[in-house]
């Protein structure tokens, strides 16, 4: 199956809450989509800001998948949350959308500062963030942290091509 990644356009929205309608977990945790396609709406109309960046995977006209970096504190920072639909889940999307949108974070918003909040019931995803070089702030909490290097200081730098963070959006990529 082919799953094309990049930037989310406002005329995404309707797909999106699409995805979300059937996305499970649903606000049991602290992060998670809501329950109705109201509060779903709603829910991503708050995550629409100046400051925030979203990335879909799409297969066809079927939203897969949504990433997105929300605007932090000081301007060089983002909070990143990451959701995969669980029919397309342990294919490497996850993966493809979390280093596509570090990359962009990287490059086009020069971020040096992205954390996220992880439930300690999902070592798949703890395996995936540590991976990419994220690590635990606190030992006893669920937050986790990566301090970036800007593009400019980063000695792996390879100009649009990243070492660490190596998918470019918009890019098509294929799973099982």
């Amino acid at each position: 199956m082919d799953v094309k990644l990049r930037q989310m356009a406002p005329a995404d929205l309707p797909r999106l809450v699409r995805m979300y309608e059937t996305f499970e977990p649903k606000g049991e945790f602290q992060g998670l989509p809501p329950h109705t396609p109201e509060q779903i709406t709603e829910w991503l109309g708050k995550l629409q800001q100046p400051v925030d960046y979203h990335f879909i995977a799409e297969t066809g006209k079927r939203v897969v998948g949504h990433c997105y970096l929300c605007g932090g504190p000081k301007a060089n920072e983002a909070e990143l949350a990451i959701f995969v639909h669980q029919s397309v889940r342990n294919r490497g999307l996850g993966r493809a959308l979390l280093l596509g949108s570090l990359n962009y974070g990287c490059k086009e918003l020069q971020l040096s500062r992205v954390w996220l909040t992880l439930l300690g019931s999902n070592p798949i995803a703890a395996h995936l963030y540590s991976r990419a070089g994220f690590r635990l702030i606190h030992e006893d909490q669920p937050a986790w942290e990566l301090d970036m290097e800007r593009p400019s200081n980063c000695a792996k730098c390879k100009g649009k091509r990243c070492a660490i963070f190596s998918v470019v959006l918009p890019v098509t990529i294929t799973i099982a």
